[in-house]
């Protein structure tokens, strides 16, 4: 489904709900995970086997900081509503990767009610801008097969039943389409996962660098919508950057955050939704002009979040339900007080003149 129903011109805010945006700030919810799961130290390239158990993993303590921690900790089953990975785009070294991480779970988790909580996995990949422009872009895009494969995997590693959502912005995108591919049993330069998870993913996806038939069944990841439950695509048709997308896959290829997802089939068109955000984004291509955007954020937050789920919508019915009787009580209440005060004889005005000059 391909929707444009956002206003061409949107609400930039600089600072609303307390904090500015983008806010890099290292602060964690109370009951929150956090965890930072680093592969730039990994090799990528050729080979089938890849040491997907060598990951760096950090967990983010409020009162230590970052800790050392574990694939088995960061995949264990934990008291959260859902799990949500993001991954970031060109051009990130690790401070940066953290940096952009920590804006991203700020703008996930506003003005998200204390009871509700996550755990956020910031993906960092190695994107620093190593020679020419260009060439280093190049890079970049063909290290994303082997990113695809280190998310897979770690995919696999999740609890059964486990609600996961994952998020990219540019060249990210092109990790978590190539990693829903692995997840449906399909290929990713010439590797394919050993275990699958069971579960299914939601995506959204933010000036996405990657081919505009990534999910098309003709193309090389076409079957990754498979494993996707909902998708949500934001592109910009005015970015200079996506324009020249053509450069690192061929001739006549554009790119999925430029001109949308292309090719769908019937079934990956019903659980997909697409935005032209050009009239809002303009000529830019930057993670922040999206992050801080409240109409982007918000339905992208809906999405990430579950909050449309069966069992959030649950939630939301039990405290409608127990507002709505406290309401009646109250009311209740008043009319048994008002029948009270109508029962009581009408005192005469003597009387009452009299108790006034008392």
């Amino acid at each position: 489904m391909c929707a444009y129903a956002l206003p061409a011109k949107a609400d930039y805010r600089d600072s609303a709900g307390g904090y500015c945006c983008p806010n890099y700030h290292e602060a964690i919810r109370p009951g929150d995970e956090i965890y930072l799961v680093s592969t730039r130290c990994l090799p990528g390239g050729c080979g089938y086997q890849l040491p997907v158990e060598q990951m760096s993993v950090m967990r983010y303590d409020g009162e230590a900081g970052w800790l050392q921690s574990s694939i088995e900790e960061a995949t264990a089953d934990a008291p959260v509503d859902c799990t949500s990975i993001f991954v970031h785009g060109n051009w990130m070294d690790s401070g940066w990767a953290k940096r952009r991480g920590w804006a991203m779970y700020h703008e996930l988790t506003r003005d998200w009610t204390p009871d509700r909580h996550i755990r956020y996995i910031i993906w960092s990949w190695p994107t620093q801008r190593n020679g020419k422009a260009l060439a280093s872009i190049r890079v970049n895009n063909a290290r994303a097969d082997a990113e695809a494969y280190y998310l897979g995997w770690f995919l696999s590693q999740m609890p059964a039943g486990e609600k996961v959502s994952l998020s990219a912005f540019s060249l990210g995108a092109s990790v978590i389409a190539g990693a829903m591919q692995l997840q449906a049993g399909g290929m990713v330069a010439g590797r394919t996962l050993d275990e699958l998870s069971t579960g299914s993913y939601r995506l959204v996806f933010f000036a996405a660098a990657t081919s505009s038939g990534a999910f098309s069944p003709y193309c090389r990841n076409g079957d990754g919508l498979a494993r996707v439950e909902r998708f949500v695509n934001y592109f910009n048709c005015a970015d200079p950057a996506l324009k020249r997308f053509w450069m690192l896959e061929g001739k006549g290829v554009k790119a999925m955050g430029y001109v949308g997802a292309g090719g769908l089939s019937s079934d990956g068109r019903a659980k997909t939704t697409q935005y032209n955000v050009s009239g809002m984004m303009g000529r830019e291509h930057d993670w922040n002009t999206y992050g801080c955007n409240r109409c982007i954020m918000t339905t992208s937050r809906e999405t990430l979040r579950y909050d449309d789920s069966p069992v959030a919508a649950q939630v939301e019915a039990v405290k409608t339900e127990a507002a709505e009787e406290n309401a009646a009580e109250e009311q209740a209440a008043e009319s048994q007080v008002e029948g009270k005060e109508a029962s009581k004889p009408e005192v005469e005005p003597a009387k009452e003149e009299e108790a006034v000059d008392v």
